[in-house]
């Protein structure tokens, strides 16, 4: 009960943000906002990575081509991910300047890659939904929402199988189960609520949905990894009874794109 008390304010105070934000936002400024959020969720996986140096303005430099490339049609994606290599690749052959830092040069290296491909590549595909419409972003969202919550309910009260006992000890077989199987009828609850302009039929908007649910699953203990390497429990602390910025949306790493492929392929 405590902490359900420091979860319901900021729970309210995120629903209210993301959907003004989602909504109103016009699609620059929806595009910066995406930015912070997502070099604040860059600036905790660091800190849980800690890369023998400060490396931190070199990520949000990177993140910002990648941020440049998803939000101006003249700015090429294959340029954006090649001026991240040439300003990776000087950046380490003018600071590699000791022994000590040489063994730490790939290890340094593959971090500033993975907050890029692993954060705001991904990521980034959200404002790829916004563009067609707000309420594509409100499809995902409220797939995901349900799904988790019917995972957390299941999974409490008869999970037993355990399924990733060192990132997610408490997530079990029968939780995921019930996230595909309470994620599907989301679908067409959502395309119910949030009408499409490339809408699918109710079959199909139940087939993503069941989808959705089920990486969404996945992505979430693959970020607690990263936790477990750290010995931390949240990925940071700035919104109480939450964890961190990376805590909330790590479930749309894999699902944002994955939505996007199946809008292009399925739908």
């Amino acid at each position: 009960m405590k902490d359900l008390g420091r979860r319901l304010p900021t729970t309210v105070a995120l629903i209210v943000f993301s959907y003004t934000a989602i909504r109103f936002l016009p699609i620059p400024y929806f595009a910066a906002l995406l930015y912070l959020l997502i070099s604040l969720a860059a600036w905790e996986l660091l800190r849980l990575t800690r890369p023998s140096r400060h490396v931190w303005p070199l990520a949000f430099s990177n993140g910002l081509l990648v941020a440049l490339a998803f939000t101006f049609p003249w700015f090429d994606l294959g340029l954006a991910l090649i001026g991240c290599l040439l300003a990776d690749g000087l950046f380490f052959l003018f600071t590699v300047n000791g022994r000590e830092r040489l063994d730490a040069y790939a290890r340094d290296w593959g971090i500033l890659a993975l907050a890029v491909l692993y954060l705001y590549f991904p990521l980034y595909f959200m404002l790829e939904l916004k563009k067609w419409g707000p309420n594509y972003l409100f499809f995902m969202i409220l797939v995901i929402a349900i799904g988790d919550s019917g995972a957390y309910f299941v999974g409490s009260a008869i999970g037993r199988h355990k399924i990733y006992p060192v990132a997610s000890p408490k997530k079990s077989l029968e939780g995921l189960i019930a996230a595909v199987l309470t994620a599907a009828p989301s679908g067409w609850l959502s395309i119910l609520l949030f009408p499409l302009d490339r809408g699918p039929s109710p079959a199909k908007a139940m087939a993503t949905a069941a989808v959705i649910g089920l990486f969404s699953q996945l992505s979430d203990p693959v970020e607690s990894l990263f936790k477990r390497a750290a010995g931390r429990k949240d990925s940071g602390s700035l919104l109480p009874g939450h964890g961190g910025v990376l805590d909330r949306v790590d479930s749309y790493i894999f699902c944002a794109p994955l939505l996007v492929l199946a809008i292009h392929y399925f739908w």
